[in-house]
C-alpha cells in the first residue's frame, strides 16, 4: 500500500470514528429525552439503535485490522491505530450505558416520577459536552491544543462526579422520606451512575489522545 493510499485510509478512519461518536451521542441525548418525556416508544428505539452502534465498532475494528494486514505501519501509525481501536470499544461501552438508560426507564415506567430530575439533565448535557470534546482532542494531532483540552475535559469529569454525589444524597434521601419509591428511585440512581461512566470513558478517550500525542 503506498503512503498516500495509507494516509487516506487513516483519513477514512477517522471520518468512522466521528460517524460512530455522534450516533453514540445521538443514543445518549435520546436515552434522557425518552426518560424525562417518559417516553417508552423512544426508549425501545435507544435499545434497538445499540445494534447500530455495536456494528459500527465491528465495521471500524475490521478497518483497522485490514490497514495493518495491507501494509507493516511505522511505529507511529501503529500507535495511532492501535489508539482508533481501543476508541471506538471505549465508545461501543459508552453506547452500552445510553441503552442501560433506556432499559431503566422502561423499568421506571410511565407513573409521575418520584422526584424532580434536574441534576440528571444537568449531568447529560455535561456528559455529552465531555464525550464531543474528547473525540475532538482525539482527533487532534498538536499536543498543546491536546493538553489544553484534556484539562478541561478532566475538570468536567470532576462536575460530574459532584453532580452524582448530590444525587445520589437526594436519592437516598427520597428512599427514607417515600419506601414505596425505593425500587424506581434505585433505577435513577443507576441511571445517574450510568452517566457518570460515560463521563469517565469519555475521559479515558482524552487521556489515550495524550498518549497519542506523547504528553
Amino acid at each position: 500500500m503506498a503512503r498516500v493510499e495509507f494516509d487516506q485510509e487513516l483519513e477514512r478512519l477517522e471520518t468512522e470514528i466521528k460517524i460512530m461518536a455522534s450516533t453514540v451521542e445521538s443514543a445518549i441525548e435520546k436515552s434522557i429525552n425518552s426518560l424525562l418525556k417518559q417516553d417508552m416508544d423512544l426508549a425501545k428505539d435507544v435499545i434497538k439503535g445499540d445494534d447500530v452502534i455495536d456494528k459500527m465498532c465491528s465495521d471500524i475494528e475490521d478497518l483497522c485490522m485490514s490497514i495493518l494486514r495491507r501494509q507493516a505501519p511505522l511505529a507511529s501509525d501503529l500507535r495511532e491505530i492501535v489508539s482508533c481501536m481501543y476508541v471506538i470499544e471505549e465508545l461501543e461501552r459508552i453506547g452500552d450505558y445510553a441503552e442501560g438508560i433506556a432499559v431503566l426507564t422502561i423499568k421506571i415506567g410511565v407513573r409521575p416520577l418520584p422526584t424532580d430530575l434536574v441534576i440528571i439533565p444537568k449531568m447529560s448535557i455535561k456528559t455529552i459536552e465531555i464525550l464531543r470534546m474528547s473525540t475532538d482532542t482525539f482527533l487532534i494531532k498538536d499536543p498543546k491544543e491536546v493538553n489544553s483540552k484534556f484539562k478541561t475535559i478532566r475538570k468536567q469529569d470532576d462536575v460530574i462526579d459532584d453532580l452524582n454525589t448530590d444525587v445520589r444524597g437526594r436519592l437516598i434521601q427520597l428512599m427514607k422520606n417515600k419506601p414505596h419509591e425505593i425500587e424506581r428511585a434505585t433505577y435513577l440512581l443507576w441511571v445517574a451512575h450510568n452517566l457518570e461512566r460515560i463521563a469517565d470513558r469519555g475521559l479515558n478517550i482524552a487521556e489515550r489522545s495524550m498518549q497519542l500525542v506523547g504528553n
